[in-house]
């Protein structure tokens, strides 16, 4: 019996042991750029993704992961914990000579807060949130290593935007061939090989995928000549080298022998492009060869309807978190204060809009948002508010100065957006309409004309706008405004591009009519 007793005992030494003596685990998040809800198989999508999808099977999908509707208000929120709308990043920092700001200076951010808790800390991939000032760049925000770009949407193969090369590591340029998606995921494997065996490792993986300009590898597109579509064949390829590398990624840490004490983070930033304003599709028209799915969910990229918003997710840590699908509301800024309890990070909860939701996922609990934003504003001042089991629609088209529309979704039964309930539920619109209402952002948007901009530069904007924000510390080109026939020229024919086809339709319309008039106007004067 005594034998006995001193088995049990020296098991459950081992057992405690064995659960506490291996320290922190390591932090992996995977990033992915403008994927889709229905970019991924295991959603239902046509394009096959097995190891995004193998992922899902063994570890939490989660089924209502909600990101900001564009890029670097994510990022903000995601490295802050706090809703990117308050941090004041609302839209994406793209222009690396005008755009003197980033992610404001005085937010402690989730690469800091693991650096000082003894963790080796590494960004492969896509920064997007400052890039004008050294103070702004990744590796002087906690990163012991960074490699990748620090703008938004760079080429496939020659990593330049607007012919700027913006391919760097450490923050030095760096030339090198190969295409993107495979070097990111290539330096990702590199650091979990040298990981240091005395620190837990705190890996930020960004990809470029399958964000435009959709480019693929050249054989990729050939295997799926079955596709008719030029354009959605690109796409598909696109897709399928993200998922590989992924799939590369993930055998690395299993190679490595540290799957097992791994937390593996898996989201998209926002929905994929679509439903594109057609100004724009000219002035970029890149956008155009985006060929992303939503399968349904109303809304794409930039719009907080929920197929710009709710986008595929999973968290997976073997032995920890059961395979499961969770239906548990889950919002971007929500990942820093979860994986800060995950390794046991002390931090304070206050300094967070993000919800703590760590034993939510270990328990497979379901709880109620409690009115909790997303949102951006570019052309549009676009948000949403969600309480419990409604979410209420904002919007407004600040550069025409337009109206402002809102509506009321019951998003539990209602997730296609189909019946606006404001009506019906006027105590409960009125009630989140004034949350919205009342909310401040930490900057006024600007007026910007995205049509001069791209044409002029973006000196050309209402500049009374960005009284008492960082817009107004700029340097701009000078450039000699065009005078007001170039301009309605240019503007002509740029609406001649954009709506070519209702042009076109007026044309023969209004030739149509010119036709009927004068055979009317012959016939009467041959009747005299």
């Amino acid at each position: 019996m005594k034998n006995f007793t001193l088995y049990i005992f020296v098991f459950c030494v081992l057992l405690f042991y064995s659960q506490f003596s291996k320290g922190a685990p390591n932090i992996i998040i995977i990033l992915t750029d403008d994927l889709g809800w229905g970019d991924v198989s295991y959603n239902g999508g046509p394009i096959s993704t097995p190891n995004i999808d193998k992922l899902s099977n063994n570890g939490v999908q989660m089924n209502r992961f909600y990101s900001a509707p564009t890029c670097s208000p994510t990022r903000a929120a995601l490295l802050t914990g706090i809703n990117s709308l308050a941090v004041g990043v609302i839209r994406p920092i793209d222009n690396p000579t005008a755009d003197r700001y980033g992610l404001p200076l005085k937010y402690k951010i989730m690469p800091q807060f693991f650096k000082d808790a003894g963790y080796q800390t590494a960004l492969s991939g896509k920064w997007h949130l400052g890039m004008f000032s050294d103070e702004y760049l990744p590796r002087n925000r906690g990163f012991d290593s960074t490699y990748g770009h620090l703008g938004g949407g760079i080429g496939y193969f020659d990593h330049a935007v607007a012919g700027r090369m913006d391919w760097h590591r450490n923050g030095e340029i760096l030339y090198e061939d190969g295409y993107s998606t495979t070097l990111i995921a290539d330096e990702a494997i590199r650091i979990i090989k040298n990981k240091s065996e005395e620190s837990p490792l705190f890996l930020y993986i960004a990809f470029n995928a399958p964000h435009t300009p959709i480019e693929a590898e050249e054989n990729i597109i050939k295997e799926l000549g079955f596709i008719e579509n030029e354009k959605e064949r690109i796409y598909a390829a696109n897709i399928l080298s993200l998922d590989r590398e992924i799939g590369k990624i993930i055998d690395s840490i299993e190679s490595e022998g540290i799957l097992e004490e791994t937390i593996i983070i898996f989201f998209s930033d926002n929905g994929p492009v679509f439903n594109i304003d057609p100004i724009a599709g000219v002035v970029a028209s890149d956008i155009l060869d985006s060929r992303g799915n939503t399968l349904g969910l109303k809304g794409s990229k930039g719009s907080t309807y929920e197929g710009g918003i709710r986008v595929p997710a999973i968290i997976y840590y073997k032995g920890v978190l059961e395979k499961s699908l969770s239906d548990q509301f889950f919002f971007v800024d929500d990942v820093l204060p979860t994986l800060l309890s995950a390794t046991n990070i002390k931090a304070n909860s206050n300094i967070f809009t993000g919800v703590d939701r760590w034993q939510d996922l270990i328990d497979n609990n379901i709880k109620p948002p409690v009115n909790v934003v997303t949102g951006n504003v570019i052309v549009n001042d676009e948000r949403a508010l969600f309480n419990g089991k409604w979410k209420l629609f904002y919007s407004q088209n600040i550069q025409a100065n337009g109206p402002k529309t809102y509506e009321l979704y019951d998003i539990l039964n209602d997730p296609y957006e189909t019946q606006d309930l404001s009506r019906q539920y006027q105590e409960v619109f009125n009630e989140m309409k004034n949350t919205i209402d009342n909310q401040t952002l930490w900057m006024n948007p600007p007026k910007i004309d995205p049509v001069m901009m791209f044409l002029w530069g973006d000196r050309f904007t209402e500049e009374t706008r960005f009284i008492g924000n960082p817009w107004l510390d700029r340097d701009y080109e000078l450039k000699e405004p065009p005078s007001p026939f170039i301009n309605l020229i240019l503007f002509i024919w740029i609406m001649i591009l954009a709506y070519k086809q209702e042009v076109i339709i007026a044309i023969l319309v209004s030739v149509l009519f010119g036709i009927l008039i004068k055979f009317y106007l012959k016939s009467s004067w041959f009747r005299q």
